[in-house]
């Protein structure tokens, strides 16, 4: 095999340029055609869409023109109609009004009505198709010329009659307003049969003989006439090269044809185009939008045999049922289309030619300049060469002095440069080992390093001491991380950070040789050639200290605010009934026979109720005491709740009378609740109590529970003041007190819902409130069905 010959850097970089014009020509030239094509592409795509979308506006225009035309006459001859019933009834009641006049004083009523019957009967109108009719207030009909057989029947006393409706609606509107159009189904009535359809009638009440004038026309009659003016108009439109506009029912039935391939009345609804598309179908669909749509369809043109693309647009006018659309054959505009786009490509294809002369001769001259310089560039190179192995050999510095290029000149300065660093670095590289041997030992921080497959390279006395394995022993271990880390999110947290070290500290507990768990701080490094360097620090005995440290901080701030709460009941709230006791004891002493009996009463009643509040709170703070001890005594069992409840709304029942408060418990027969029995019921006392006292007189405090899947939660709601937000934080807490006062001025100490909380914790359960100001309170508990150990 031969060896190919090794090419110097000015021919390479010759080389390099011929192939680097040849690729930038052939790239250049490239995208520019592409973009070119892109350009032309995307030029004649929106040409051809300008046509067709020219011509779809052209038969849009088309069709939305046609139905208002439709629109228009229509609201003209319905108007016309109006007037036509209009004037025939006032010309009907001149009629009968200038006969009434005459015979007044000659004859009855009664005759007069069956001379203006007479009269009327034979009258008939060009403009519309309706008899007069007459018939009276009671509903009679004395003139139905149509129908002569039906006159003086009363249609309000037929039950099945379907005129019914119609001629109580006809006396209404005449009795009413006098006179009037009735828009409603009217019966067309033969001896045989009768059909409805819908009708305008107008009705005109003459007063002197109290029978309603009127004429009508059936409105298929009215629509009829329409359509047919409708359909006269449309088949005279044309546009485009001879096309026309076509009409189908919503039935696909043809209402006006515009092809040779199918007829007026012919039902079309399953016509399929040349690839089986349903058009009538599609075309029925589109015309149900509000502005019509568009359907595209291939159709087979019989003259030359081939399928032609076409575009139809429907637009559905829904008082007839009628579809009215237009269509266009897009191969009658495809000889415009292409020869837009043929003049764009010649122009394209000019310009594109010309592009491609001028970028090669660019690129020749540009590589006939480079061929230039490469051959004066392939001299000094050869001498830069020469010199630089010469002072590589000799430790010697190139002589710049033989060397044109300024570039060669910098080159020769750094090689100067890193001969002399490189002397310098060998000799400080041997100090620098030394000295980092000696720090690495005697650090007194863990320090280990990892080759670049994992391996522990690096491992100081520090670490020996920590985990109690030497250097030789994690060499030994398989993987020595997985054994000295038991848990194993923090083994892969270890490893992904050792494989990616981010420099930040984080905490592992490890196991050490002796079986001890160890807390440390780690965190990675990597050096320049790519060692991992980690170091650490072992907190174990600084956390237990921290820890315990803690622990007493909290014990000891728990038990100062006990103190204090202690002091301030002592100081306060202890103090106050016995100076009341004092103070009353002292008068009866001293004036005893001052006062008659009912005031020596009240006095040893004032008494009492000191000595009661007295008792009542020693009794909480005792309670409170020895739950802060542990030594109130802890038996849940099933309970239940109606009977709890019940003693405890007795318990309170003396304290609420005396406000007028009424106590309320919903129903929570045979409802169990595990509990123990003497905390519950102190908890419901307390709860119940603190409800009376922020209850103002006449309330109610209800109590109700629910049972939970899990637990049973009960509620005690009260109609008092409320709470605000601020208040309600501080409730539940040793070191707050919260400063509300009752209704009727009771004060308290914060005691009852301290111990409210300490049992509903005992019970493993929680406690809260829900209020606002001026909105009541509710305090909430739920209880565990099952407490555990």
């Amino acid at each position: 095999m031969l060896k190919r010959k090794a090419l110097s850097i000015p021919q390479t970089f010759l080389l390099y340029i011929v192939v680097f014009f040849a690729i930038s020509a052939i790239v250049t030239s490239s995208l520019f055609l592409y973009f070119e094509y892109k350009t032309f592409e995307k030029q004649s795509k929106e040409s051809k869409q300008a046509h067709v979308e020219a011509q779809k506006q052209l038969i849009k225009n088309e069709v939305d023109q046609v139905i208002e035309h439709i629109n228009i006459s229509r609201d003209i001859r319905i108007n016309k109609i109006n007037e036509y019933l209009t004037y025939r009834v006032d010309q009907a009641y001149v009629l009968a009004e200038n006969i009434y006049k005459k015979n007044k004083h000659i004859y009855s009523k009664q005759a007069i009505t069956q001379i203006i019957r007479e009269a009327l009967r034979p009258l008939r109108s060009e403009e519309i198709r309706g008899d007069y009719f007459i018939l009276n207030t009671n509903g009679e009909e004395m003139l139905y010329p149509a129908h002569p057989e039906f006159e003086g029947t009363n249609f309000l006393k037929l039950k099945d009659s379907p005129e019914k409706a119609i001629v109580q609606e006809e006396i209404r509107i005449a009795t009413q307003y006098g006179q009037g159009f009735i828009r409603e189904k009217s019966t067309n009535l033969t001896t045989d049969k009768s059909f409805t359809s819908p009708s305008v009638i107008y009705v005109r009440l003459f007063k002197p003989l109290n029978i309603i004038i009127g004429t009508g026309e059936y409105i298929p009659d009215i629509e009829g006439d329409i359509k047919k003016e409708a359909i006269q108009y449309i088949k005279n439109i044309q546009y485009g090269v001879n096309q026309q506009i076509f009409i189908n029912d919503t039935d696909g039935n043809v209402v006006l044809s515009n092809t040779k391939h199918y007829s007026n009345g012919e039902n079309i609804l399953k016509l399929k185009d040349a690839k089986g598309f349903e058009i009538i179908k599609a075309e029925i669909e589109a015309s149900k939008m509000p502005d019509g749509g568009f359907t595209n369809f291939d159709w087979l043109n019989e003259d030359n045999n081939q399928i032609d693309k076409n575009i139809s647009y429907v637009k559905g006018y829904t008082k007839w049922n009628w579809v009215v659309g237009a269509w266009f054959d897009l191969s009658l505009i495809e000889a415009d289309i292409n020869s837009s786009i043929q003049q764009m490509q010649n122009a394209q294809i000019k310009k594109a030619t010309n592009i491609l002369i001028l970028i090669i001769l660019i690129h020749l001259i540009l590589i006939l300049i480079f061929r230039y310089v490469t051959h004066k560039t392939k001299k000094n190179t050869a001498t830069f060469i020469r010199l630089l192995k010469k002072a590589i050999q000799s430790n010697s510095n190139i002589d710049k002095t033989k060397l044109n290029y300024s570039e060669f000149h910098a080159i020769a300065d750094a090689t100067n440069k890193i001969i002399e660093n490189k002397l310098i670095a060998d000799e400080e590289l041997k100090k620098s080992e030394l000295q980092f041997k000696s720090l690495f030992e005697i650090a007194p921080i863990m320090i280990f390093g990892l080759g670049k497959d994992g391996e522990i390279a690096l491992w100081n006395k520090e670490c020996e001491r920590a985990t109690g394995y030497t250097l030789d022993e994690v060499k030994t271990m398989d993987n020595p991380f997985e054994k000295l880390i038991k848990n194993k999110e923090e083994y892969n947290h270890v490893k992904n950070n050792f494989s990616n070290p981010s420099g930040q500290f984080n905490e592992f507990t490890i196991t050490n040789k002796n079986q001890e768990q160890r807390n440390q701080f780690w965190a990675g490094f990597t050096t320049p050639s790519n060692l991992t360097i980690a170091v650490g620090y072992d907190t174990t005995e600084l956390k237990k200290t921290l820890t315990e440290l803690n622990v007493t901080a909290d014990k000891l701030q728990e038990a100062n605010l006990t103190k204090d709460k202690f002091l301030s009941i002592i100081a306060h709230d202890l103090k106050n009934p016995f100076n009341a006791i004092i103070g009353f004891s002292n008068i009866l002493c001293t004036s005893y026979n001052e006062f008659d009996d009912e005031t020596k009463l009240e006095l040893i009643k004032d008494i009492q109720h000191s000595a009661r509040l007295n008792f009542n709170l020693l009794e909480k703070m005792l309670e409170w005491a020895m739950s802060q001890s542990d030594q109130i005594p802890f038996h849940p069992e099933h309970l239940n709740l109606q009977e709890i409840i019940q003693d405890s709304i007795s318990f309170a029942s003396y304290q609420a009378s005396q406000k007028k408060i009424e106590l309320k418990i919903l129903d929570c027969s045979n409802m169990k609740i595990f509990a123990d029995d003497n905390m519950l019921t102190s908890l419901l006392r307390n709860l119940i109590s603190n409800a009376i006292k922020f209850t103002p007189e006449n309330g109610t405090i209800s109590i109700y529970s629910e049972d939970r899947p899990t637990d049973i939660k009960l509620s005690i709601k009260d109609t008092g003041v409320g709470m605000s937000a601020d208040n309600i934080a501080k409730l539940f807490r040793i070191d707050t007190k919260v400063q509300t006062v009752g209704t009727k001025e009771e004060k308290g100490t914060g005691l009852g819902l301290l111990i409210c909380k300490e049992f509903v914790d005992k019970h493993q359960g929680e406690i809260w409130v829900e209020s606002e100001l001026e909105q009541g309170c509710v305090f909430i508990m739920t209880f565990p069905k099952q407490v555990l150990n």
